[in-house]
């Protein structure tokens, strides 16, 4: 059994922290504690800790993404060839939880995050329901994956990925959405495993707000789309200026010059729209790892069906239906502007999982 490294971030805790991080001990964890800026009236509890645990600290809160990625940083110095598992430090998660999750991590190979699931029942808190509801409907609209559990604290993954995680963005909540967000694009397997629900206090303890931190956490998966409609405003607003253009000056619409100017422009207008959407899908939505050369041959496969169906639609309906050109390339752009989104996401910029 390979060795197993428990990372629990803390944020003005309770003794509950000391209860945890000795059960993880008496499993043969190794313990990584990091006390996110609790300040001094935490102090007492922190100094309690188990001589065994590895307590890093820091003076000011900066939330639960920068705690997890510091810890993560210390780990990678420290420990080679681990499994690392992240849990809360409120006793909302099992010590025998994070065993179940770790043996489910080592049955597979190294690119594979194991989650531990909650499965909400009409009893669990309000606040909890609705945020694990309004994250798991954006990841889903945004992503076509479905995951049941996007909020779970309760994560384990080989030690071979802990220089990815760490590079990943995001200092709070956020940043457990963009590490399923980094997977699903990628080569990372996520699989869920079903575990204990349990909320203390009614969940009074937690530091998520589901109103606040959900938007956050739309926002992220709003950018992975963003991208694709600034392109389809780019195609749509050239198209529109260059039939303005020749009809206004130098094309007359009654004649057959008319729509090889249609088809002119269409193309005109994909190939630079293409160009700026690919450019901020690879540098800014997806951080594509892919080679330049090898994603811009698979965009360019894509873009080039997308621009030969675009094209012939936007002629049928001009040339034999009679429809207004704009119209036309509205209902055509509309349409085709899903299935290049769907493409991309699940082909062009996503490495096939390893199975």
């Amino acid at each position: 059994m390979k060795l197993r490294v428990a990372l629990v971030p803390s944020y003005e805790p309770d003794d509950v922290l000391l209860d945890v991080t000795n059960e993880l001990l008496a499993k043969d964890f190794t313990v990584v504690v990091v006390n996110d800026g609790s300040g001094p009236s935490y102090n007492d509890v922190f100094s309690r800790l188990p001589r065994e645990v590895h307590y890093l600290t820091y003076d000011e809160n900066h939330g639960k993404g920068y705690a997890l990625k510091y810890g993560l940083r210390f780990i990678k110095d420290n420990f080679q060839d681990c499994i690392v598992v992240t849990l809360d430090s409120d006793g909302q998660h099992k010590v025998s939880d994070a065993i179940k999750i770790c043996d489910e991590c080592e049955k597979h190979e190294n690119n594979t995050l194991v989650l531990g699931s909650r499965f909400f029942d009409k009893k669990a808190p309000f606040k909890s329901r609705f945020g694990n509801f309004m994250a798991r409907a954006s990841f889903l609209f945004s992503t076509h994956h479905k995951i049941y559990d996007t909020q779970t604290g309760l994560r384990a993954f080989n030690s071979n990925l802990l220089e990815r995680m760490i590079a990943i963005k995001g200092d709070r909540y956020e940043y457990e959405m963009n590490v399923l967000l980094d997977a699903v694009r990628s080569d990372i397997t996520v699989s869920e495993v079903k575990i204990e629900t349990i909320y203390v206090n009614d969940n009074a303890g937690t530091h998520y707000n589901p109103f606040k931190d959900t938007m956050k956490i739309f926002f992220e998966v709003l950018k992975f789309s963003a991208a694709s409609f600034a392109g389809f405003l780019v195609d749509f607003g050239l198209f529109t200026l260059f039939t303005w253009l020749a009809k206004t000056f130098f094309v007359d619409p009654t004649t057959d010059a008319w729509q090889y100017w249609i088809i002119g422009s269409n193309i005109s207008a994909r190939i630079i729209s293409a160009s700026v959407n690919f450019t901020l899908n690879y540098i800014f939505v997806f951080r594509s790892k892919k080679k330049v050369w090898k994603a811009l041959l698979e965009y360019a496969a894509l873009a080039a069906f997308v621009l030969a169906v675009n094209t012939t639609f936007v002629w049928l309906l001009t040339s034999k239906a009679g429809m207004y050109e704009v119209l036309a390339k509205i209902i055509v752009e509309g349409t085709m502007f899903i299935v290049s989104w769907i493409i991309q996401r699940l082909f062009v910029f996503r490495k096939k999982k390893k199975e």
